[in-house]
This record gives structure tokens, C-alpha cells and sequence, in this order.
């Protein structure tokens, strides 16, 4: 669990991440709307992810990062994290954390529960592609430990390198 203040000066709120199928199926389709709402602001259009499709497949996983509100509109989602598992190897596909939640360790907190999720389930590595002028993101994967193994030239587009980062999950 995190605390972040939605609001300088106001009491700190609990985060917490729940899986997308740990909602009802009623209640799924509001929470992938949400994410595809952030997905479009803050990724280009050529990065777009189609959730509706993707988490059909059946080792698609979706986790949130919600903050209860004071609104009664439900939770608020600051951030999400999907991943691929392939056996003993699994893809860490996107991850996002509102630019008003940044900073206070929701990303990290992401990634941690994954590798806990895999850890359990016997994978042996996390890897993930990052846009090599995504110097933010690229700090975060450091911080908890991934590495660099590869880079492609124009992987994302003309002019944008991509970075292949792995993280190895000690058994």
C-alpha cells in the first residue's frame, strides 16, 4: 500500500492494486474505459494498446492502481500495469501512473507485485521494452534492478531507440 495526498495539503490516500479479474465481469469493461482513457493521453497513438482485445487473451493480465474518493463515482484509477506470461519468461507490456501520482513509488509498487505473481508461479525473468528518451521510466526499471540487454534503432520509430531491459527473478 502507498500513500499519496490527492491534493497538496490534504490527508494522504491509500493506493492499492487489484487485478482487473478480480472484478465482476460487470464491472470490468468501466475500469478497461478508464485505462483506455489514460492510455490516449499519455502514450502516441502509435503506441496505443487495445485493451478490448489484448485482455481476451488468456495470458493477458491487467493490474490496477486504485485511490479510494470522497465522490462516490468508486475508485479513482492512478495507475496500471499489463504483463504477458510465456512460461518461464514474462513481458512487462505497459505500465502508467498518472503524471499528478508520480513519485510517490506506485510504479515501483506495480512491478513488485508482478514479480511476487511470477515469483510464485515459477518464472524466471521479467522483460520489457522502454523508449530510450524515456529517462523517468528508464530510472524506475533501474531502481528495481533491470537490466540492459539489448537496444534496436528505430524500434518505436524513426529516430526512437528502444531498450530491452530484463529483470531476472531470483529463485
Amino acid at each position: 500500500m502507498v500513500l499519496a495526498p490527492s491534493k497538496p495539503n490534504s490527508e494522504p490516500k491509500a493506493v492499492y492494486l487489484k487485478d482487473l479479474a478480480s472484478f465482476s465481469p460487470k464491472e470490468r469493461p468501466t475500469f478497461i474505459h478508464r485505462v483506455s482513457k489514460i492510455e490516449r493521453k499519455v502514450f502516441p497513438s502509435s503506441e496505443a494498446f487495445d485493451f478490448n482485445s489484448e485482455l481476451k487473451k488468456k495470458n493477458c493480465n491487467l493490474t490496477l492502481a486504485l485511490k479510494d474518493t470522497d465522490t462516490g463515482d468508486g475508485p479513482q484509477l492512478v495507475g496500471y500495469l499489463v504483463s504477458v506470461r510465456m512460461k518461464r519468461l514474462a513481458l512487462l507490456h505497459k505500465i502508467c501512473v498518472v503524471d499528478q501520482e508520480r513519485g510517490w513509488g506506485i510504479g515501483k509498487c506495480l512491478i513488485h507485485s508482478l514479480r511476487l505473481q511470477l515469483e510464485k508461479g515459477g518464472c524466471r525473468s521479467i522483460q520489457l521494452w522502454v523508449d530510450e528518451d524515456r529517462k523517468p521510466a528508464r530510472a524506475l526499471y533501474k531502481s528495481y534492478g533491470f537490466q540492459e540487454i539489448d537496444r534496436c534503432i528505430d524500434y518505436y520509430g524513426p529516430g526512437r531507440t528502444g531498450l530491452k531491459m530484463e529483470f531476472t527473478i531470483e529463485s
